[in-house]
């Protein structure tokens, strides 16, 4: 027997059988149930993992897949150590495959992949059952509900809310989505003194009023609240300020907008009854248009709207009008001598008037005239300067300003027979 115990394969098989309790203690678990006939449960585990999420694999751009379960509990039989670090990586995936169906409703098995192929695994449930519908989206507009409207702080009002986006989008299925009629973002106002934004939950309803569970794109909106004071309308009144170039002239000055909404206290109310004066300055109208004016905030009030008004313009431009064949008449003649102009021939001139069409409409030939003082002049050969008479505001150019004119003295007989005759 010491023979046997000191023989080297005695200690040889001492040391396996060590090394194999060593190995036990390491890798092996309480077992919940027997291992199949031929297998070593010395070596093989199963574990329950339980909320495996499963991949739903199906045109999501265009079809709604009901049935699908958001997670499974999957049991996974194998080598102890591979389901071990399957539990604890968790990098394998239950997924269901639809892209191959129709629209419909099917019984689907679920599957697994990337596990080792030493490892078994059992999802729970199997199979689901889904149905697969044609998406569909619809677009409504959200309105906005105050409450709390008698709590906003006193001598303030909500005003029209602003909504971005002002539509949302309705998913869901035909028949889901026909059933809604109108979206909706609720507001509390309550001890609300001045304009604030914040985001809002969209619901969805349908034209009866029953609010629908449907998703929307996107699910909430941002409304801004417009909080004023009391305001009441007033007048308003265009003031031209500034000087337009010297080309131009001012016609008329109009807008679509005569009144506009101005909030303040009550008692500044009572008082004010306007107009509310709004400039406009002329040195920056260069042409007949559309121009945008401030509106002015009276002192004392808090907010004046529209805060600015878009006005029409109208311009009168400086244009020309040519009169021609103006008789040049000659004045402070002597009854000695005869008068002949030599330049122009014809004795006549072209007046050209420049002013603003309202003032050259009423010119007229008769209405101008155009002289030239002969007066102190004796016989001999001279330039003389001409002289315009028209109305007013308009500047005059002739086409010459000097004539050419000769004076000869008249002989006795004809100064006795013609006296007072003047030859032109």
């Amino acid at each position: 027997m010491d023979k046997f115990m000191d023989s080297r394969w005695f200690l040889r098989g001492i040391a396996l059988f060590v090394t194999l309790l060593l190995f036990m203690s390491v890798n092996l678990e309480p077992q919940p149930s027997s291992t199949n006939i031929g297998e070593f449960p010395i070596f093989s585990g199963s574990n329950v993992i339980k909320d495996v999420p499963v991949t739903a694999i199906y045109d999501q751009e265009n079809l709604i897949v009901t049935g699908i379960p958001d997670t499974v509990s999957v049991t996974l039989e194998g080598p102890n150590s591979l389901v071990k670090t399957a539990k604890l990586k968790k990098d394998f995936e239950v997924y269901i495959d639809l892209s191959d169906y129709a629209l419909g409703t099917y019984e689907v098995p679920l599957k697994y992949r990337n596990l080792s192929d030493k490892v078994k695994a059992t999802i729970k449930p199997r199979t689901v059952t889904v149905t697969i519908k044609e998406k569909i989206e619809k677009s409504v507009s959200v309105g906005v509900d105050y409450i709390n409207q008698d709590k906003v702080k006193n001598g303030y009002r909500a005003d029209t809310p602003v909504v971005n986006p002002a539509k949302v989008s309705v998913i869901g299925t035909e028949q889901e989505v026909s059933q809604v009629s109108y979206a909706k973002a609720v507001v509390d106002i309550a001890r609300a003194n001045q304009t604030f934004s914040q985001n809002v939950k969209v619901h969805l309803y349908s034209k009866e009023g029953k609010e629908v569970f449907l998703r929307s794109r996107p699910k909430t909106v941002e409304v801004t609240v417009p909080v004023v004071s009391q305001g009441k309308t007033v007048p308003i009144k265009f003031v031209p300020t500034g000087t337009l170039l010297d080309n131009l002239k001012l016609r008329s000055i109009t807008s679509d907008t005569n009144a506009v909404s101005v909030y303040a206290p009550l008692n500044w109310l009572n008082s004010f009854s306007g107009p509310i004066q709004v400039p406009l300055d002329l040195s920056t109208v260069l042409d007949d248009g559309t121009y945008e004016l401030t509106v002015p905030l009276p002192p004392g009030a808090f907010k004046v709207s529209p805060s600015t008004i878009r006005v029409n313009v109208v311009l009168d431009k400086e244009g020309v009008k040519k009169f021609s064949n103006i008789p040049i008449q000659l004045t402070g003649e002597n009854s000695n001598f005869n008068y002949k102009i030599l330049s122009p021939s014809d004795g006549t001139v072209d007046v050209t008037a420049r002013g603003f069409p309202d003032q050259l409409g009423t010119i007229q030939n008769k209405d101008i005239s155009v002289t030239a003082k002969v007066s102190d002049l004796k016989a001999g050969t001279y330039d003389v300067s001409l002289s315009i008479s028209a109305p007013n505001n308009v500047v005059y150019s002739l086409n010459t300003d000097t004539i050419k004119i000769e004076v000869t003295e008249k002989s006795p007989s004809k100064t006795d027979n013609k006296a007072g005759q003047t030859t032109q």
